[in-house]
């Protein structure tokens, strides 16, 4: 299999956008594109990887307006690969509104697993696209931001985009 990416600046550093022929399989975002082209080699170390800015233009800008709280209804064609539970709660996850949140114990109710909340907090850290699948949209009981694979400010950052405010969440 080959997969596709292309690499631009985003409000939150480098966005990196990879493409299978089945659809996006993986979003990063990091500090660097070194960062992020390893953290990509990491995530398929059998496939043959290969950059082309040109091809992935259309989708790295919808991708990118993604972080900046636009077009966040979009639909896109996806490749996710993760256990049948992981599938699971991604798809849960994309059917959480722009704007609102839910909780990781919201999300194991909405699926059928009602005490599997530390299993969805997982999931959501494997999830090989964020933003794309708001698992940004996802937090811990009582309001607190859990975690978040790209980093607690960006997860804020994300949440503001979408117009989500809490003032016990800094972004210092």
């Amino acid at each position: 299999m080959t997969v596709t990416y292309t690499i631009t600046d985003c409000p939150l550093g480098s966005l990196l956008v990879a493409t299978s022929a089945k659809g996006l399989c993986a979003v990063s975002i990091g500090n660097s594109d070194a960062e992020v082209e390893r953290k990509l080699h990491d995530q398929f170390p059998r496939e043959t990887v290969v950059r082309s800015d040109s091809s992935l233009k259309a989708l790295m800008a919808d991708v990118k307006g993604r972080v900046e709280g636009k077009g966040l209804d979009r639909k896109i064609p996806l490749d996710l690969r993760g256990t049948p539970f992981q599938v699971d709660v991604w798809k849960e996850m994309l059917r959480i509104p722009a704007g609102k949140t839910r909780s990781y114990g919201d999300v194991a109710k909405r699926i059928g697993r009602p005490t599997a909340f530390r299993a969805v907090a997982q999931a959501c850290g494997a999830n090989p696209v964020p933003v794309v699948i708001p698992c940004h949209r996802v937090v811990a009981s009582g309001g607190k931001l859990g975690g978040f694979g790209l980093g607690l400010d960006r997860k804020i950052s994300l949440l503001a985009a979408e117009g989500v405010q809490n003032p016990r969440w800094t972004n210092s």
